[in-house]
C-alpha cells in the first residue's frame, strides 16, 4: 500500500511505523518525551550609540526560532526510531516538523472549545511586514464583549498559517496582544465586530497572507532543520543512550 514518509519528529503523540510512515498501529513506535526544551527567538539587530548616547537600532536580518531538545536516558527501543528518522534527514538537507509540548494546547479552556467549533481565518489580505493580523471566526463565532473576555487566545501562545495561496508559508508566530471590539489599543486597529479579533504578532509576517489563510492554534508545528549533519550519542554501562538535538527554524 502506498504511503507518505513521516515528516514530524516522533514523540509520545506521534508514532512511526517500521516502514517510515505515521501510524497508530501497535507495531509502530512512539517517540520518547523531552527532558527539556530551550527556545531562542533569534532576531539580529544592529545597535549603535551616537556621541550624545542616543540609540540607533535597526533589524539587519530575518527572524528564526532556535530549538534545543534534550532527552532523558533512553533504551535502545526508544532511541532507534528517533535516530533513524533524523539520519534520513541528512542534516540541513531535509526539513521536518517538531511539536513542542509547551505550545501544543492553548492555556484558555474556553478558547480551546471555540477552536473545536470554529475555524479562524484572515479577515482580509495582509502584506508581509505586518505586525498584527485581523482574523474572523466561522459558524457565528462571537467573542464575549467585555474586558474579561474568556473565549480568546492569550499572549505568549503561538500559531501557524495554512494558506492555499502560499503553501510555503510555514513560519511560527507568537501572539503579543489580543484586541477585541470592546478592548483595543487604538481606533484604527479596532475589530469591526464580535466575530473578529486582531492579534499582535512577532515576528512580523514574513509573507503575504490571503483571506484563505487559516490559523492553527492547537498543535502548531515548527518546521526545522538540523544545522549540522554531525550527530553523536553516548551509551553508558546501563545500556542507556544519551542524546540531545539542536534545531533551527526552516523558512
Amino acid at each position: 500500500m502506498p504511503y507518505s514518509f513521516l515528516t514530524r519528529l516522533p514523540d509520545p503523540d506521534q508514532k512511526i511505523g517500521w516502514w517510515g510512515a505515521s501510524s497508530t498501529s501497535a507495531s509502530a513506535d512512539a517517540g520518547p518525551g523531552f527532558s527539556s526544551v530551550s527556545v531562542t527567538s533569534d532576531q539580529k539587530v544592529m545597535v549603535k550609540r551616537t556621541n550624545s548616547q542616543r540609540v540607533i537600532a535597526k533589524g539587519v536580518a530575518g527572524h528564526k526560532w532556535n530549538i534545543d531538545i534534550a532527552y532523558n536516558p533512553m533504551t535502545e527501543a526508544e532511541f532507534r526510531p528517533v535516530s533513524a528518522f533524523l539520519e534520513a534527514k541528512r542534516g540541513a538537507l531535509t526539513p521536518f516538523f517538531v511539536a513542542l509540548p509547551q505550545y501544543n494546547t492553548p492555556t484558555n479552556a474556553a478558547w480551546v472549545t471555540d477552536l473545536g467549533n470554529h475555524t479562524f481565518t484572515a479577515a482580509s489580505t495582509h502584506s508581509a511586514g505586518a505586525t498584527s493580523i485581523h482574523i474572523v471566526g466561522s459558524n457565528s463565532y462571537t467573542v464575549n464583549s467585555s474586558s474579561n473576555a474568556t473565549d480568546i487566545p492569550r499572549p505568549g501562545e503561538v500559531f501557524t498559517i495554512a494558506d492555499s495561496s502560499d503553501t510555503n508559508h510555514t513560519k511560527v508566530y507568537m501572539i503579543t496582544h489580543v484586541e477585541t471590539r470592546e478592548t483595543y489599543a487604538t481606533t484604527g486597529s479596532r475589530p469591526s465586530s464580535d466575530a473578529h479579533l486582531r492579534l499582535g504578532i512577532n515576528p512580523p509576517l514574513v509573507r503575504d497572507v490571503s483571506t484563505n489563510g487559516t490559523l492553527t492554534f492547537i498543535n502548531p508545528l515548527f518546521k526545522v532543520i538540523m544545522p549540522s549533519a554531525v550527530r553523536k550519542y553516548s551509551l553508558n554501562t546501563d545500556n542507556l543512550y544519551s542524546f540531545s538535538l539542536k534545531l533551527e527554524e526552516y523558512l
